[in-house]
């Protein structure tokens, strides 16, 4: 498998810090790709942002410069990566996602927040993660799950995997939407295909990727200050079924879990129902 890591020229730290990852989990073939820095583009008159356009055409640029007969292993440059990773890139599970006609397989992403598809990841989090009192870590897994990524994707591009059938779809369609604006950031663009079936895909679960503690508040993207506790809360949700280590994880959410987010008391009650039940449904459609 072939792999690369996209990374501003002037981004040092992360660099190192992803070679050093790389390095220890045996994936030293995943390279380097410099990405577009968003000081250097033309001002285009799109919809999105300078920094989530050099995002958009650095990723299309990574597919784009491929070898299309092999599946590639795209990062960006804040993934934290899951100790399970190698293991399950040598499985033969990717031969299997391209034998189902799959394009892209997420290792991990944002996730719509229904009951449906979150009770979906908690439960294949309680099938795949060693059980409780074992002793092992998280990160020795009984197996993996493909979960359907048309429903369940919301955003995230930290760390996929695009099959040879992917290489030979998903740039065209980026072209397209360049040629188009593009309108949307690259992630949402990605989610936009798979919805309409341009595009098939999957997620794996649990999740073997997650951004690493902070990295939106050092992100070029240009994302408001308004942003923070969604940063944070949808950063903890994913990082709560990741296949490694949550130490920490309570403390960092910490000033935003109990926070008074709305005066309005029915919606707090509805906020609390609504936690309350799906508790209630997790215990209650648990894996038997």
């Amino acid at each position: 498998m072939q792999g690369c890591y996209i990374n501003l020229e002037r981004s040092n730290e992360r660099r190192a810090a992803m070679d050093a990852q790389l390095q220890r989990l045996g994936l030293a073939n995943v390279r380097r790709h410099t990405a577009i820095d968003a000081q250097a583009l033309a001002p285009g008159n799109t919809a999105i942002t300078p920094g989530e356009r050099a995002c958009f055409l650095s990723h299309t640029e990574a597919l784009a410069r491929a070898n299309p007969d092999e599946a590639l292993l795209v990062l960006e440059d804040d993934a934290q990566l899951s100790e399970a990773l190698p293991a399950v890139l040598r499985s033969g599970a990717l031969a299997q996602l391209e034998a189902e006609g799959c394009d892209i397989a997420f290792l991990e992403c944002q996730p719509v927040t229904s009951t449906q598809h979150l009770l979906a990841l908690w439960h294949s989090l309680q099938r795949r993660l060693p059980p409780q009192g074992s002793g092992a870590p998280r990160h020795a897994l009984t197996g993996i799950d493909f979960l359907d990524a048309r429903t369940l994707y919301n955003w995230g591009a930290v760390a996929y995997v695009v099959t040879p059938k992917g290489l030979r779809v998903l740039p065209a369609l980026l072209q397209e939407a360049i040629t188009h604006g593009p309108s949307q950031p690259y992630d949402l663009t990605l989610g936009s295909f798979l919805r309409d079936g341009r595009l098939q895909g999957v997620v794996l679960s649990p999740f073997l990727a997650t951004p690493a503690w902070g990295s939106h508040a050092d992100s070029t993207l240009g994302s408001p200050a308004e942003s923070a506790a969604h940063d944070v809360l949808g950063g903890a949700l994913r990082r709560l079924f990741f296949a490694g280590p949550l130490e920490g994880l309570e403390a960092h959410v910490a000033p935003w879990r109990h926070a008074p987010l709305t005066d309005d008391p029915q919606l707090r009650l509805l906020a609390d129902l609504m936690a309350q039940l799906f508790v209630l449904t997790a215990r209650d459609h648990a894996p038997r």
